[in-house]
């Protein structure tokens, strides 16, 4: 079974959490023979392995003689503490259909667009033009972006190689994960190795976050905290350095990697390997990330085969992403299947090379960014949404043009401008009625508020809100209302009173927090907006139509 699972160095030994093992050598009068990778996964006596809430469970990976792989699993499994003995498969980015095309803005365009952000390539850039019946697989993300109100900056992770320092595109923070040829602080391609001309992260994370309205470049989707994750060395690498990259990304403490202050939104992995499933070891780490809320975009690849037989795009808690052209068909160099759950543009998609200049690429890797910069779009508005809650939105806001083939992908074309609008939609009718309890003059003086008060210096701060009894669909279902200082994020909002009553009060509300209202469960959690309806945009103006106690 280990046979093709081959190292790219026959030297190769790395552990995540104690020295390397050592292993039998052979006579240096032997020839050399080809190593195989394993992933060896311990159990831990502290925590549940079950729970994706803990630190990494313990991994080491061993680098054996490929005659020696299947012995030498079985006898590892053997020890009651060893979870599982997988490949560690060799992990690329998807082979380039065709190779970037370098045209000068303009060139190409097909249309142009009222409003656009002023960089000079922005006209090229297909994906964020309104579908026409000529082009249906195009994503309208302009118009999304005009009407998603950004209430943060998202933070966003890029798992990759080949990235590169050019001024239209800023990194926030970077480490070099590849055991190829790191690890390290250096991450920028040609710190290492300046042979090498990839730029393929460069361009992923162009698509995402570019810096828009700077007169240079592209437009980025999103106004992001971009972080990269390099795990792979000049486009190749092994596929538990991918894990590796995730868990950091994450926000746990990796090795000497430095930790980073808080999780990512969502990470963008344009990359994968043939492999029958999804290996436990990765399959933890984005386990980890969703239980994070982080959403986890891959790219399909473009083999043209079934998406199952690649990985990470057929592990769970990931959006798959199918390539489709302007016209809305499928590109011919797609991976296709049930397990693709969004289609987007991945031909001529206009980003960034290594040298900063505006150029055309091809493939799912450049497909899967459209998806990561709108679902980052989404983020801004309601930081809080779950990644589950994100993909189910992205998955029922796709369209199907009539071109369209539903028997190749099973889902539709992605649509930045329906995502949102449904979302604002959604926002508005779940929005309670909201206003001070003594709203009325006349109540300010029955005696009964004072008689029964034992403060009636509160009263001012008392409100009422009335919802829609329509909104609890489950028995799990409570209106529930949550502050939170200037100085936290939504995500860290302290839950005030959770009720299945319509009509409720909710008392000593300060004019320096924030009020967001949502339908979670008793205790704040699985809130079905992400925290995103604001009770009011003023308290104290609010506060001021009470007479005075």
């Amino acid at each position: 079974p280990w046979s093709g699972i081959r190292t790219l160095s026959l030297t190769f030994v790395a552990s995540a959490d104690e020295a390397p093992r050592k292993l039998p050598q052979k006579s240096p009068a032997e020839p050399k023979e080809e190593s195989v990778s394993l992933v060896v996964r311990y159990g831990t006596n502290q925590i549940s392995a079950q729970s994706v809430e803990v630190p990494r469970q313990r991994v080491e990976v061993v680098s054996i003689p490929e005659s020696d792989a299947e012995a030498y699993a079985a006898f590892l499994k053997q020890n009651p503490a060893v979870l599982s003995v997988e490949p560690n498969y060799p992990v690329s980015n998807p082979r380039m259909p065709s190779p970037p095309i370098t045209i000068a803005p303009g060139v190409t365009s097909a249309q142009s667009i009222s409003n656009a952000p002023n960089d000079p390539a922005f006209i090229d850039q297909y994906a964020w033009q309104p579908p026409t019946q000529q082009y249906p697989g195009v994503h309208d993300i302009l118009e999304a972006a005009k009407k998603s109100p950004e209430k943060r900056k998202v933070r966003i992770g890029v798992t990759d190689s080949g990235f590169h320092q050019v001024s239209d595109l800023v990194f926030d923070g970077g480490y070099n994960f590849s055991t190829i040829d790191g690890p390290g602080l250096d991450f920028y391609t040609p710190q290492i190795d300046p042979s090498c001309t990839d730029s393929h992260g460069t361009a992923v994370a162009g698509i995402i976050a570019a810096t828009t309205n700077n007169f240079e470049g592209v437009a980025g989707i999103v106004d992001a905290e971009l972080y990269a994750a390099r795990v792979m060395s000049c486009g190749t690498g092994l596929l538990n350095d991918l894990a590796t990259g995730i868990y950091w990304l994450s926000g746990q403490a990796t090795g000497s990697a430095p930790t980073l202050s808080s999780p990512v939104d969502i990470i963008n992995v344009s990359m994968g390997a043939p492999a029958p499933s999804c290996p436990s070891y990765l399959q933890d780490a984005i386990d980890y990330a969703a239980s994070k809320g982080i959403l986890i975009v891959a790219a399909a690849g473009n083999e043209s085969l079934d998406v199952s037989n690649y990985t990470p795009a057929n592990c769970e808690k990931v959006i798959t992403v199918g390539s489709v052209g302007r016209n809305g068909t499928t590109s011919n160099f797609s991976n296709y299947g049930d397990g693709i759950d969004v289609a987007a543009l991945g031909e001529l998609v206009r980003t960034l090379n290594g040298d900063g200049e505006e150029s055309y690429w091809f493939g799912t890797s450049f497909a899967a960014p459209n998806v990561a910069g709108v679902a980052g779009i989404l983020k801004q508005q309601a930081p809080g949404l779950s990644s589950e809650q994100t993909v189910v939105r992205i998955k029922e806001s796709v369209r199907y043009p009539e071109i369209f083939d539903t028997g190749t992908f099973r889902g539709g074309i992605l649509d930045a401008n329906n995502l949102v609008t449904r979302f604002q939609a959604e926002l508005e009718e779940a929005h309670p009625r909201f206003k001070p309890a003594l709203a009325a003059q006349e109540r300010c003086h029955r005696s009964a508020y004072q008689n029964t008060s034992p403060d009636p210096s509160q009263l001012p701060g008392l409100f009422e809100l009335e919802a829609d009894d329509n909104l609890l669909e489950t028995s799990d279902d409570y209106f529930a209302v949550f502050e939170y200082p200037d100085s936290q994020m939504i995500g860290d909002a302290k839950l005030m009173t959770a009720t299945r009553e319509s009509t409720f009060l909710v008392k000593q509300l300060s004019t320096d927090n924030h009020y967001v209202f949502d339908i979670c469960q008793q205790d704040g959690s699985a809130c079905k907006y992400g925290r995103s309806i604001a009770l009011s945009t003023d308290i104290k103006s609010v506060a001021s139509s009470v007479c005075d106690m």
